[in-house]
């Protein structure tokens, strides 16, 4: 048999093993194999860290002592209780083969601190590469635990973006009502307002052209524009800092307003704040104090006077928060408007809206999930065991995803050069090694799985690509989002043979090329389960756990500007 022929066979071997697709005899070949053959061990290396992801070693800490230990920790783990293949073997619940690979744990120790090597010389090149990329913002709010200690995940949020109206932001700011606020983050307002709830109780609310940069949980620096602060007795201490003061909160009201030039203006509607000179350490030596009612400015060069003109009153809670129902109508109208003119789309394949029966007042059975693309009725899906929900904003319904038994299944025919999925969706949890969105119920030459891991990282593959190539984005979902309705879109480029993925209209780094030059192919599949027997009697657990209100599918690779109209178009808090 020629090399090149071994090879290949050996690839195929391979994925059918992670597919759970191998006899115990054929697992106990390839084992063999595997002990006798340093190049299909350099092979098995590259194909199974391409599979993996070897997530721990091309995120963000990639120096050398972190690596060292990292790797020292995986080859005792791997040597003692063999984790990294068991791990594998669980995707495929080949159970019956792990006895058949315990006795080659040795080697593969061996096989797997190269894959690590690799792994960490290539994960150095692409942070360089890749350093500079504008959608590193949507990640950098997360903080993840090595997975190599037992530290508790931690969360670096301070505040919460409570409110906001009319905002436009000078900058690509993602942020959206809802979302959380991390320490060291600066929020640079264009015009419109915002309203932040500290987690230690104290709100502030901010309107622009502003620029505010948060220091701690308990201090904020405001470089310009005018900002209210509430702060309840547990929250006493709360500071703003400017060019020329340090105002510190004793459990009152109090508005500041900072500009360009220096100056700066206080004004106490209720309680008492302390004033203080930044530049001088002891704070003892430059206190100043303003009561209720009372009101300051001091200019570029440090100079107080009382002023007369007060900062204005704190805007009303009426105003932050304005008619609901009228924003609501305006949200649908728009959606209504896009979702009209998408299911007209000759590109669009499946376009489900969600709509209960309820909703949508027509005769459709509660199991049954209409097709909306045009002349694509026979991709109508069958709604099994999930139970209707509200989605995106009141009124609007979505599918509740628990139980290993909930899915929609469907069929979908025909052969396409390029894909397209996206999907409105509310992570509740990630406590499955893998969350479905979209898998096909088999994993045959350019079949699609759509995926999120336990990390929260969306990944995208099609079928019998060699070396079983996962495309993952960073972790776009944690602990600190989950329950935040968010849009994900993943784009398959024939033409380039390359992935994208997306998450709130953005585009998101991830490893790129997928080497496929097939056709892309459906058939059966499911949206947030799997329907695929790993024997005659179990499946393996994928289901997803949370809600879906849209999915969308297109036999087209979209760009940028079409995947945000998508996410403009259903954002909930836009």
């Amino acid at each position: 048999m020629s090399e090149q022929k071994r090879e290949q066979d050996f690839d195929q071997q391979l994925s059918h093993l992670l597919d759970g697709e191998l006899t115990e005899a054929e697992v106990d070949r390839l084992a063999k194999s595997l002990a006798t053959d340093e190049t299909l061990r350099r092979r098995f290396c590259d194909q199974v860290e391409m599979d993996e992801g070897l997530a721990i070693v091309v995120r963000e800490d990639r120096t050398g002592e972190r690596f060292s230990q990292l790797l020292e920790q995986r080859l005792d783990a791997e040597s003692q209780k063999f984790d990294f293949l068991h791990g594998v073997l669980d995707r495929s619940s080949l159970n019956t083969a792990r006895n058949q690979l315990q006795r080659w744990a040795p080697l593969a120790a061996v096989a797997i601190a190269a894959c690590l090597m690799v792994a960490f010389l290539i994960g150095m090149w692409a942070g360089q590469q890749s350093g500079s990329r504008n959608a590193e913002s949507v990640a950098k709010r997360i903080s993840v635990p090595s997975p190599a200690t037992d530290s508790e995940p931690v969360d670096a949020s301070v505040a919460l973006l409570k409110r906001t109206v009319n905002v436009e932001w000078q900058d690509d700011s993602a942020l959206r009502m809802g979302d959380s606020v991390s320490a060291n983050e600066t929020l640079d307002l264009k015009s419109g307002w915002v309203q932040l709830q500290f987690f230690r109780g104290a709100t502030l609310t901010l309107e622009g052209p502003a620029k505010l940069e948060i220091r701690d949980p308990n201090l904020v620096v405001l470089h310009e524009g005018n900002a209210w602060a509430s702060v309840p007795v547990p929250a006493r201490g709360f500071t703003v800092l400017t060019s020329e003061t340090k105002i510190v909160d004793l459990g009152t009201e109090f508005g500041v307003s900072a500009s360009i030039d220096g100056r700066t203006e206080v004004h106490v509607f209720d309680g008492l704040v302390e004033l203080h000179d930044p530049s001088v350490r002891d704070d003892t030596a430059s206190l100043r104090e303003l009561v209720t009612g009372q009101s300051i400015s001091v200019d570029g060069n440090g100079n107080a006077v009382s002023n007369e003109q007060q900062v204005a009153k704190m805007p009303s809670e009426s105003f932050l928060q304005p008619d609901r129902e009228e924003v609501w109508q305006q949200r649908i109208e728009r959606w209504e408007s896009w979702s009209t003119k998408i299911r007209s789309d000759p590109r669009v394949l499946m376009y489900y809206d969600f709509a209960s029966p309820a909703e949508s007042g027509s005769n459709a059975l509660p199991t049954i999930l209409l097709n909306l693309a045009a002349g694509k009725e026979n991709a109508n899906g069958s709604i099994i065991g999930c139970a209707w929900s509200e989605g995106r904003w009141p009124g609007k319904s979505a599918l509740d995803f628990k139980r290993p038994s909930d899915r929609v299944r469907f069929h979908l025919a025909g052969e396409y050069k390029s894909i397209t999925l996206a999907a409105w969706v509310r992570v509740d949890g990630l406590d499955r090694l893998l969350s479905s969105l979209l898998l096909t119920d088999g994993w045959d030459e350019g079949e699609v799985h759509w995926q999120f891991d336990r990390s929260g990282q969306l990944g995208l593959s099609v079928g019998q690509v060699p070396g079983v190539a996962w495309r993952y984005t960073p972790p776009l979902v944690d602990l600190t989002t989950l329950g935040q309705w968010i849009h994900v879109a993943s784009v398959f480029d024939g033409s380039t043979q390359t992935v994208r993925h997306y998450f709130n209209g953005r585009r998101v780094p991830c490893e790129g090329d997928l080497r496929y030059d097939g056709p892309i192919r459906i058939g059966d599949a499911e949206l947030c389960n799997w329907g695929r027997p790993v024997d005659q009697n179990s499946h393996a657990i994928r289901n997803f756990n949370g809600r879906m209100d849209e999915f969308l599918m297109l036999s087209d690779a979209l760009d940028e500007a079409e995947i945000m109209e998508i996410y403009h178009a259903g954002n909930p808090t836009f």
